[in-house]
Parts: C-alpha cells; structure tokens; sequence
C-alpha cells in the first residue's frame, strides 16, 4: 500500500512537474532526488517509459551547469538519475525489451525499437561526460564510466545465455573507449603520458581483466585511422597520451593460458577472444596506427622505453616497426636514438633485421653530450654489447676506442669512470688494437701529427688504427685521485679478464665525494704551518692592533 501510495503522488507531482516544463521549454527545473526515485519506480512498476524522456532531459541541463562551476546539488542529481536509469535499462535487458531479434507484434516492435533509441541516447550521454572537461574532476564522470562498463556486462549476461553464440558487446565497449581516448580531462605530462583521472580510473579495471584488454585493441586500428585524417594535430596527441597511459602498464597475456584469465563480464568468452594470433595481428594494427600519430618529444621517448618489451613481443609481425625505428634512429635529436637501440637490437638479434649502416650511426651517437644525459648507462650497456663480437675490424673497433678517449677530456668525472673500464675491455676483447698503446714506430719527432679524423662520421675511414691513446695519458694526471689511479692500470701488464662495468655505471659526482670523504687513510695527513709577522703582507708600517694580532696568531701551532 505504501509503494501505490507513493507512486501516485509522484505520479501528481511528476505530472505537475512536467505540466511546468511544457509550459517553458527553455528553462527546464532540475529535479529532487525523490521526484527522480518516483520516476524510477513509475518505470519499473507501472512501465511509464515516457519517463525516460525527462531523466535524460536533466544531464544536458546538470552538464551546462558542471562546466561553469563545481555544485554539489546538480551532480547528485546527475548521480542518482544515472543510477536510475541504469537500473531501469538493466531491467528492460533481463525483460528481453532491448532486441529486435524476437518476435513481436507491429505494436511491441515500437515500442521496442523507442526503448532502444532511449538506451542508445542515455550511452551517447555517458561517452559525453567522459569526453567533456568540466571546471573540476567530478565523480559524476567517474559513476558514468562504472556505468558504461557494467552496461557492457549487462548486455553480455543478458544475451550469451547459448555458450554455442556468444556475443560480446564491441559496440558498447567501444563506445566506452574511444570516449576515455578522446578524453580531455586532465593534460600531458613530462613523460609523454596523461594524468587524466578517468584513464587512471579505467586501467585499474583494464590490467586486471582479460576481455576488456583483448576488445580494446580488436578493431581499435580503423577508428584511430579515422581520427588521423579527421582530427587536429593537439587532439591527437591528447588521444596518444590517453592510449599510451592506458598500454603502458604490463598486460596480461603473457602470464599463462588465456582461459584462465579473469574476465570483466564474469562468463566466457567467445572462442576468438582466446586465440593468440588474433590477439597479436589487432595490437599489431593498433600499435602501427597510433605510431604514425604526429607525436612530442617526450612520447617519443615515453614509447621507446617500453617498446622492446611490452610492444614487440605481441606482435604478429615485429619486422613492422622497422620503418618507424629508422626513422627514429635518423632523427636529429640526442636521446631518441639511443633509446631506439634496444628496439633495434631486438629485431636484429630475433627477427633478422638488416641495418647495414648501424655501427655508423652508433658511432655518431658518441657526442660530448651522451656523457651528460640520463640514458649514458643505457647506451654503454648495449654499446658493450654491440661491440662484443670478435669478428668486428679492428678498424672499427679502434675508432669507437679513439672516439671514447678523445670525449673523456671533456666528460664529467663520472662518466670517464665509465669510459676508461670500457676502453680496457675492448683492448682485451680485440687485442689487435693493442698497437694504440704500444707502437714502436709512432712519433720520434716533435712535430708528429695526430692521424686520428675526428670529424670523419665513418668509423673504417679515421685512420684511428695509426694513431696513439695520448688521451689516457693525459687522465694519469686528472685532479680526481680515482681516475688518475684508474687510468694507470694502462701502464701495467693486462693481466685482468676484463672489468665488470655494472661497478661504474652509476657513479656521481655525489658518489664520487662520498667515497672520498668516507676514505680511511693509514697514517696522520701532514699540514704545512707559517708563522706570519703581520695580518697583511702589504702593511709596510702596522698597526699596533694588527701588531696584537699577528702575535695573537702566531701563537697558535698544530
């Protein structure tokens, strides 16, 4: 009784309600939360779905007023509408109103295709708010988002009942994607990624779950296709920063059989969505898109760190970046090509990609200012490795060795620590570059000139084979101790294997100090003590205070 009773005096103020907005269109009243529980419960009891009409009304009216201002009252009223409504279309769902597939009368095929439109407005509406920048970060948008993923359970639960046709719901989840892609909330951060608090809110549900993982990227290539060709340059890199916040994180398909990997819509999947290979040609496809996306420095980078273990090893055919990371290699730009080295060398090593040109390009790569970036330990990692193999010339070997000794004189104290090691290493790698250090017939004149081209870019045509390491002599005598006892070791027998260069590669001009100041010396260190006549050397005559203070001084000892 107390349901009618209430349903009926809702039903007098939701008419008198409605009565108003008719009578001024233009300026719709927002409604109570209990005028919009009383529409909700007219839905589900007494199917009045013309209420639809006036609950989706109120979002254009709490939308306007959420992009001028923060108000409390228009977004719980935006929050329990949503609610409603969500709760009303989930019903309709379990009803089977929501298909056109069963047979029904002229009369309820109407009905049924008006409820569909209204179900198809109220999703345009979450994917609204998703995209929209309002004047703060709502929980509103954060309750529309929840929504939109759970209609895509619904939708599944609702219409997989025969485990023989299973259909996911792309559509719906694709609207829900490109909506957080397209995303403006939040902005582009150092790192090339978004701090968009709707894609942070999305990749906590995205990493854990396997469906919403593999139906993000099935079909996602065509759609960012689009965007290129249709969007301006800063939209663009806005949907790259999105998208690169949302992959960047470890997926879920390396660890074991897919069939046993949690799903967001708590059934199983349709049989495609666990075959590997399908999996890897559509993020194969989406990558390659998004790659072509006119893209920051910092993405460029942001993406190259992450490319060589979370991109290339799910593509279907990894030999597809070859264009790209050429293309990253040959950029003018210091950083960029030193973080494509890991890319490159992984297709090289696993898929027999050919760069006849490599070892020339990394030898440009020796320039004054790799010695002061972030990535200096990256590049000698591989650069180490790359110069690892005994069949190298010993052209090209005493080129890199000469390059390296030559930037040391002007490198920071931390980074000829690395360069010295590494020299000794290659020495012992490739003895036939021995004759750098010991040439009977080098310079018996006074006026021999270096052979050494340090401007030539090719490393078989600097003639650095016929010249001398002059350089390490010259670190003999450097100001640090460390480094002037490192560099000596080349006057001694080679009797060590080879250094660990691990031990060097994070040494600072901090760790440097440090290591001083913490230093035991054996015995007592001997300081020097003049006794001075007066306090100013250039005093011809001084006064008595300064008289009183020179032999005030000159009493002190040590």
């Amino acid at each position: 009784m107390t349901v009618k009773k209430r349903g009926s005096e809702g039903s007098k103020s939701s008419s008198k309600r409605q009565n108003k907005s008719k009578g001024n269109e233009s300026s719709p009243k927002l409604f109570s939360l209990d005028e919009i529980e009383v529409l909700g419960d007219e839905i589900m009891e007494t199917k009045k779905y013309n209420n639809f009409i006036p609950l989706l009304e109120q979002f254009s009216l709490i939308k306007k007023r959420l992009l001028v201002s923060e108000d409390e009252e228009y977004e719980k009223t935006g929050r329990k509408a949503s609610l409603v409504l969500f709760r009303s279309f989930e019903a309709l769902h379990k009803q089977g109103l929501l298909t056109t597939k069963k047979n029904y009368d002229e009369n309820k095929k109407l009905v049924v295709k008006w409820l569909i439109q209204k179900y198809n407005q109220f999703k345009d509406i979450i994917s609204d708010f998703i995209v929209s920048k309002l004047s703060y970060e709502s929980s509103l948008q954060i309750d529309l988002l929840e929504i939109g993923l759970n209609l895509v359970k619904v939708e599944y639960v609702n219409t997989s009942s025969n485990p023989d046709n299973l259909h996911f719901p792309s559509q719906t989840y694709r609207q829900v994607v490109e909506a957080i892609l397209q995303s403006k909330n939040g902005r582009v951060v150092s790192d090339g990624s978004s701090d968009n608090f709707l894609v942070l809110e999305f990749v906590d549900r995205f990493s854990k779950y396997w469906d919403l993982q593999y139906y993000f990227v099935n079909g996602l290539g065509d759609v960012l296709e689009e965007w290129k060709a249709q969007k301006p340059q800063d939209e663009l890199r806005t949907i790259f920063a999105n998208f690169y916040s949302i992959m960047r994180n470890e997926l879920l398909f390396q660890r074991g059989d897919l069939e046993d990997l949690d799903v967001w819509v708590g059934r199983p999947l349709p049989s495609l969505a666990y075959k590997p290979g399908n999996f890897k040609s559509q993020f194969q496809k989406t990558f390659v898109t998004i790659l072509s996306y006119p893209l920051t420095t910092s993405q460029y980078k942001s993406i190259l760190l992450i490319l060589h273990k979370r991109i290339i090893p799910y593509l279907a055919q990894p030999q597809c970046l070859m264009d790209f990371l050429t293309d990253a290699y040959d950029t003018g730009d210091d950083i960029i090509p030193i973080l494509t080295l890991n890319s490159l060398y992984e297709l090289m090593k696993t898929y027999n990609l050919e760069y006849p040109e490599f070892y020339t390009k990394l030898y440009t790569l020796l320039t004054p200012g790799l010695m002061y970036t972030r990535y200096r330990s990256r590049f000698f990692r591989l650069c180490d490795l790359f110069l690892s193999s005994t069949h190298l010339s010993a052209k090209l070997v005493a080129s890199f060795i000469k390059r390296l000794a030559r930037l040391s004189l002007s490198s920071s104290a931390s980074g000829v620590v690395i360069i010295i090691p590494f020299i000794y290493n290659l020495m012992k790698r490739h003895p036939s570059c021995m004759i750098m250090l010991h040439n009977p017939d080098g310079a018996k004149t006074a006026g021999f000139e270096d052979p050494f081209k340090p401007s030539e870019q090719n490393p078989l045509k600097t003639d650095a084979i016929a010249s001398s390491l002059w350089e390490l002599e010259t670190l003999m005598s450097h100001y640090h101790p460390n480094i002037a006892t490192l560099a000596r070791m080349f006057k001694e027998p080679f009797r060590k294997p080879s250094y660990n260069m691990e031990d060097f590669f994070d040494w600072s001009y901090i760790s440097l100090l440090e290591s001083e100041r913490k230093r035991r010396f054996k015995t007592s260190v001997a300081i020097e003590f003049d006794e001075w006549d007066h306090l100013f050397a250039n005093s011809a005559q001084p006064s008595e205070e300064a008289t009183a203070s020179s032999s005030y001084l000159s009493g002190w000892s040590l």
